[in-house]
């Protein structure tokens, strides 16, 4: 659906204006974050299109609150609804109400004890996200990079964090052990929409940020399992977002960087030294051919194939600008090969672009075995794959 002069201007669901007055002949209107970032949000969402409830949605700019909607909400935050004209926030106490007012699909068990344990399990589901969030930061996500607040947590107090993740971690695979089938309860409930924001996001942040590999991890295959079974959720489809976006999101909120690469074999880790003191030696060569072949300086060639200076009198050598982002980018190429770590960011946009185009052309320009060898060639080009990632 497209809205002009609206942000973003298409989504998947009928949306109002963002004003006060906004109007639905819907028995929820549905206050939620601009961009569908927000994990409580999808809790709601998630629910309503598991009960099949039609609503409509009203756009609330975190960054730039409308002063009503401030006045009408007391925390401020999202997500919020009018169920049935009745204003609610807090997505727990908005879920709690969909399910009285909405009785065709239940989402919660008849069963006075099942329901009892559903309630106490879903109140441990923070527990769960913080202690999570908290490895992925290395502190508390309060935590902003302009803050003047300590650095990274140190590798012990990182070990700690981890640990106390993988407790919750193990409470919650056994849970999972309790009842027949995959879900939380053994068959799908609200349980399962109150925990899949948070472990949706940690499952894309954590093997980035920290090298820890949730969906798939040995150790707790039962979580595996209910993250496939809920994949295979229609409604769930409609509402998750990917991994990459995910990344970007927490990286650029919280200030989180990528994790070092692993250390890999001796094997890999050689292959990683071979590139990179490939591009040391040639450094002069490598960053001409980036800028001459690359797009980044305009040029043609004459019919004896010698590159032309200049195209209809415009000078094509290159800015001393444009050497220096190149340079900087095949840097945070070797810091990562010798490393794992790709250094701090260039500050510069236009220098942060020049050296995306470089790495790109670099990636598909290196040959085994004319370069280098291939297990060389394949780590730089992982290496260049890499650093594109965390460009800005």
């Amino acid at each position: 659906m497209v809205r002009p002069r609206e942000v973003p201007r298409s989504a998947p669901t009928p949306t109002l204006p963002t004003t006060a007055d906004a109007e639905t002949d819907k028995p929820v209107l549905l206050y939620r974050d601009t961009n569908a970032w927000c994990p409580y949000c999808e809790r709601v969402t998630f629910a309503l299109a598991e009960k099949d409830v039609p609503y409509d949605s009203v756009l609330i700019d975190l960054r730039d609150k409308p002063a009503w909607y401030k006045e009408i909400i007391p925390t401020a935050l999202t997500p919020a609804a009018r169920i049935n004209g009745e204003l609610v926030w807090e997505s727990m106490d908005i879920l709690q109400r969909l399910e009285r007012e909405f009785t065709e699909f239940p989402l919660l068990p008849s069963d006075a004890a099942l329901r009892e344990e559903a309630e106490a399990v879903m109140g441990a589901s923070e527990t769960l996200g913080g202690a999570g969030f908290r490895f992925v930061a290395g502190g508390s996500l309060a935590t902003r990079p302009d803050d003047e607040k300590p650095g990274p947590a140190s590798e012990e107090v990182l070990a700690e964090m981890q640990s106390a993740f993988e407790e919750q971690l193990g409470l919650f695979e056994q849970q999972l052990t309790k009842h027949e089938g995959p879900f939380i309860l053994g068959e799908f409930s609200l349980v399962d929409i109150v925990y899949a924001p948070a472990l949706e996001r940690l499952a894309a942040n954590l093997p980035v940020m920290r090298g820890f590999k949730l969906r798939d991890h040995p150790d707790y295959p039962h979580t595996a399992g209910w993250f496939k079974a809920l994949d295979e959720r229609p409604a769930y489809q409609k509402v998750k977002s990917d991994d990459t976006t995910h990344n970007q999101v927490f990286k650029k909120i919280f200030g989180v960087p990528l994790a070092a690469a692993p250390a890999g074999s001796p094997a890999q880790m050689a292959a990683r030294k071979e590139a990179a003191a490939k591009i040391a030696a040639n450094r002069t060569a490598v960053v001409n051919d980036l800028l001459k072949n690359s797009g980044i300086v305009r040029g043609r060639s004459n019919q004896y194939g010698n590159t032309l200076r200049a195209v209809n009198g415009y000078p094509m050598e290159p800015s001393p600008a444009a050497v220096a982002a190149v340079e900087y980018a095949l840097r945070r190429l070797c810091s990562w090969l010798l490393h794992g770590t790709t250094g701090p960011r260039h500050p510069d946009l236009e220098a942060a672009a020049l050296g995306s185009a470089a790495l790109v052309f670099f990636a598909g320009r290196a040959s085994s075995p004319r370069d280098l060898s291939a297990a060389a060639c394949s780590q730089l080009r992982e290496g260049c794959w890499q650093l594109l990632k965390d460009m800005y």
